[in-house]
């Protein structure tokens, strides 16, 4: 595969490796990656050699926030398919002295019941953009068939917790207050996101119950992080040589949070006491992912409380495969996540 893959000009390459058909990958590959008696799937093996040589010069120990935003930019770009045709604006929301941009995404034949989604990106709380997840807004908006929200907001280490989720309730308040404009159903508004955006979105839903506001209507977490502090089996199994790695979690950790804020219910919503009253969820891990077992662990916890969950691993994936559309396998998935999502409520 290294043959296949030079460091130089590999993306035209990858494009073509993901193209042939799986058992040839399978011969590529050669030895496919085990770990908890998971397989990963083997376009999966070669995204995540690509991966990891675009990056093994980065030292988490002094690498910038900027260089980490402009590395993350340039690999979305490179693991896309082209996205669907979407027709979207963006609007501006005021938030303290700044302002955010909400990109709405207005597929052709929307849905007439008014129902959308909210989304916010992940990356960490220090990296992603509304650019990065364009793709994956896109593919939503035409799956769904309803009006997608993604929100700008604003990013650690610069706006650390709550700053993050503070921008996402506006966001949320401000979808409402202008439900007749954007010709949305403000009681039908669901959340989403993935990783540090379905974190979000999780905490979001609990804040609001919190505060006596308007609740969403459902919640999609796509591989989340739940729980910063957790002891789970696949943190200590997966932490290394996965894409998500032990070094990249704490540099977002340390950017977005004190050693306080890792009990908080707005950072870490299995430790939230009253659960019952959340929005049904589809919550979707990776069994490559570190973050496999605590995503898994949320399911569990508001199944016990009575929410109505939907909960699929997608056993041969890693973190983020929903960005890496490329890979034929991942865009299946974004089909059967969209048809769990419309019917889970």
């Amino acid at each position: 595969m290294n043959l296949l893959l030079g460091r130089k000009d590999m993306s035209w390459k990858l494009r073509l490796l993901m193209n042939m058909p799986k058992a040839y990958k399978r011969f590529l590959v050669k030895k496919p990656k085990v770990c908890d008696g998971r397989t990963m799937d083997s376009g999966m093996q070669i995204l995540l050699y690509f991966i990891e040589q675009r990056r093994k010069d980065i030292d988490y120990s002094t690498v910038k926030p900027e260089t980490m935003r402009n590395y993350y930019n340039e690999l979305a770009g490179t693991l896309e398919k082209k996205p669907p045709s979407i027709e979207h604006k963006d609007h501006s929301l005021q938030v303290s002295d700044q302002q955010i941009t909400i990109r709405e995404y207005i597929p052709s034949d929307s849905d007439n019941d008014g129902r959308s989604l909210l989304y916010f990106h992940g990356g960490g709380f220090c990296i992603g953009s509304i650019k990065t997840h364009d793709i994956v807004c896109k593919f939503l908006a035409k799956l769904l068939n309803w009006k997608v929200f993604s929100v700008e907001y604003r990013l650690a280490p610069e706006y650390p917790f709550p700053i993050p989720l503070e921008d996402c309730d506006k966001a949320m308040d401000w979808l409402i207050d202008n439900a007749d404009k954007l010709k949305i159903d403000p009681n039908r508004i669901s959340v989403g996101g993935d990783s540090a955006g379905g974190n979000l979105s999780a905490c979001l839903c609990i804040k609001r119950q919190e505060e006596g506001k308007s609740m969403p209507e459902r919640q999609l977490l796509l591989y989340p992080g739940i729980d910063s502090k957790g002891e789970h089996l696949s943190l200590k199994t997966l932490n290394e040589g996965y894409f998500l790695t032990q070094a990249i979690m704490d540099w977002f950790g340390d950017n977005y949070l004190t050693e306080e804020d890792h009990d908080n219910i707005y950072v870490a919503p299995l430790k939230y006491e009253t659960p019952e009253k959340l929005p049904p969820a589809v919550i979707i891990t990776a069994g490559f992912d570190p973050l496999r077992d605590e995503g898994q662990a949320y399911a569990l916890f508001l199944k016990n409380a009575g929410v109505k969950v939907f909960e699929k691993e997608y056993e041969g994936m890693i973190h983020g495969f929903m960005n890496f559309t490329i890979e034929p396998t991942n865009y299946k998935a974004f089909i059967e996540i969209a048809e769990e999502f419309k019917n889970i409520a």
